[in-house]
């Protein structure tokens, strides 16, 4: 079980609680949070308010311990456990450095809670309790079960991304990437863990995968039903007449890419159907991170909808070529990764078309009608790979960012290339999550 904490989420909490902590005095948070069953055996918890009592709501509080207002209490009860039906993460400190522990105190009062709870809510809320020693740095979460006897650990990630903490790499590894150790060895050891969920495996996402391949990550589940065709051979780093002639799917042209990087060490879950495949579906959920790098508004609102759903991190990479009157073309690449959790999406940005998807969604003989009226393009877009490769080697430096920390995108960006002008346009995030979308509650 999990404990996911957006970034931006988990900064204002951190800093409300040192606000409150005026002296010694123990303080305590709380985050409400939704429950998200991701499989049988994997539970995360995701918050979705969090409040931290200001000293008028404290009946006591001391360096012992404390005590609220059962008036405030009982407001916190109606607002999100009564009306929202959430689960709640308790969590308070301790006037202590070091690694703190919850004492037997905790457990008898949090034992009752948890009892309370599940006796008086017909949802049967769940108790998360966690621990801080007086800086704020280090911590300890439980879940206790509903009546009260028991708990178990639960991890806490307070990052985009859930990864396993304190994993090391080999030494042939080490060897490979010392020229990126600048970013630090913990950021390497982060990209060899993280699962990337990659929708499109064509001339952008196969440029993508050598790219963040190289860079360290060596898990992946690719997405696509196509096959690799001859007008895809200008835009397919080592694709082959042959691999076209044999008529390979992209997904596993893409994951003999990376197996060319890594001989072993590498995992990759190759899946030659379409997102809209259920079983594709629980991959992509499951993932650390879904990448769409594809040129239809289905796949893409699919994909916008699992990163809602199931609160995951989402890049979504693009080109376009328009070719003027006077045969000038213009072009463009896009780099956009909506803030996690929602508050503006990629509809919000305009960079799915719900007709269009509707339409690319629909039954075979509708696509057909709507093909032979005009609804549908029958050629594809101009592309070429020098764009590509832009727009892959952007999404792949966003990730590295992401990963390291350098690159704020709490609040989501949204970057638009163009060319021959080679200007960079940078989207305003306030005015897109001020849409009012339906799909994300911008």
């Amino acid at each position: 079980m999990s404990l996911h904490i957006p970034p931006k989420m988990w900064h204002q909490f951190y800093r409300a609680m040192q606000d409150a902590r005026t002296t010694n005095e123990e303080v305590i948070g709380f985050l409400f949070c939704k429950r998200h069953q991701v499989s049988k055996q994997q539970v995360r918890y995701l918050p979705q308010a969090w409040v931290v009592p200001s000293p008028d709501c404290y009946e006591r509080q001391s360096a012992s311990g404390l005590v609220l207002k059962q008036e405030f209490h009982r407001y916190l009860i109606e607002t999100f456990l009564a009306k929202e039906k959430l689960d709640v993460v308790h969590i308070h400190t301790h006037a202590e450095s070091g690694k703190p522990e919850f004492s037997s105190v905790d457990d008898h009062y949090e034992s009752e809670y948890a009892r309370f709870l599940s006796s008086h809510f017909p949802k049967k809320p769940r108790l998360i309790s966690g621990v801080f020693d007086e800086t704020l740095q280090q911590s300890q979460f439980r879940i206790w079960d509903r009546i009260g006897q028991s708990f178990e650990p639960i991890h806490c990630s307070q990052s985009w991304f859930e990864l396993t903490p304190g994993v090391n790499i080999s030494n042939q590894t080490n060897l490979m990437f010392a020229r990126q150790q600048v970013f630090g060895e913990g950021v390497q050891n982060q990209l060899g863990e993280l699962t990337v969920a990659l929708i499109g495996c064509g001339g952008i996402g196969a440029i993508f995968a050598e790219l963040l391949g190289r860079l360290g990550v060596k898990k992946w589940v690719l997405i696509d039903p196509d096959h690799i065709e001859a007008v895809n051979l200008n835009r397919l780093p080592a694709a082959t007449e042959d691999m076209a002639s044999q008529q390979w799917y992209k997904v596993h042209y893409v994951k003999h890419l990376i197996k060319r990087i890594y001989a072993t060490g590498s995992h990759v879950k190759a899946i030659p159907a379409s997102i809209t495949d259920e079983a594709a579906k629980q991959e992509v959920a499951a993932a650390d991170l879904i990448v769409v790098a594809t040129d239809n508004h289905s796949s893409r609102q699919v994909a916008q909808e699992l990163a809602l759903n199931y609160m995951r991190p989402l890049v979504c990479l693009g080109t376009h070529i328009d070719i003027k009157p006077d045969k000038t073309p213009r072009m463009y690449c896009r780099i956009t990764v909506p803030p996690l959790g929602g508050g503006w999406c990629l509809m919000c940005g305009n960079m799915i078309n719900l007709h269009r998807a509707a339409l690319e969604s629909a039954a075979e003989e509708i696509h057909h009608l709507a093909n032979r009226v005009g609804y549908v393009e029958g050629i594809g877009d101009p592309a070429v790979f020098w764009l590509n490769s832009l727009c892959a080697s952007t999404g792949v430096g966003v990730i590295h960012s992401l990963v390291s920390g350098f690159l704020d995108a709490d609040n989501g960006l949204d970057w638009i290339y163009e060319f021959p002008g080679s200007n960079w346009h940078k989207t305003n995030p306030e005015y897109l999550g001020s849409c009012g979308c339906y799909f994300c509650g911008g």
